[in-house]
């Protein structure tokens, strides 16, 4: 498993969804690779949320990028993300397979009222509206 600072986005933060916080990545990141994540994703509205999960068939699509000032972004990203959402290290897939150790900002809130997301896909959910 890779080490480093690493980030796993997955919602609006995602080069195609054309979100203008998407600059803070390319300011702070380089992209590595797309990845996945043991979770649900919802849709919280204007933004998605996800939650991990046990079940092995549950995955959020994202993708994963090394930090170039993790101290930097970090800051930027947990203001930009707020109260609803906590940053942890957590266990990402990379699309090939190998496993990378990275942030990614959880849903804190209930999420018994949202609509999931099955596809964990947010871009392709997204472009199908």
């Amino acid at each position: 498993m890779d080490s480093g600072d690493y980030l796993f986005v997955y919602g609006t933060l995602r080069s195609g969804i054309r979100n203008p916080a998407h600059q803070l990545i390319k300011v702070h990141a380089i992209f590595v690779a797309t990845g996945a994540f043991q979770g649900k994703l919802y849709n919280l509205g204007r933004y998605p949320g996800t939650v991990p999960s046990r079940g092995t068939k549950d995955r959020i699509v994202g993708e994963i990028y090394r930090l170039t000032d993790a101290q930097s972004a970090l800051k930027i990203l947990d203001a930009y993300e707020g109260r609803r959402f906590k940053r942890k290290r957590v266990t990402i897939k990379k699309q090939h397979g190998r496993r990378v150790t990275a942030w990614i900002y959880l849903y804190v809130g209930t999420v018994k009222q949202q609509s999931r997301i099955h596809s964990g896909d947010y871009l392709q959910y997204r472009k199908s509206f």
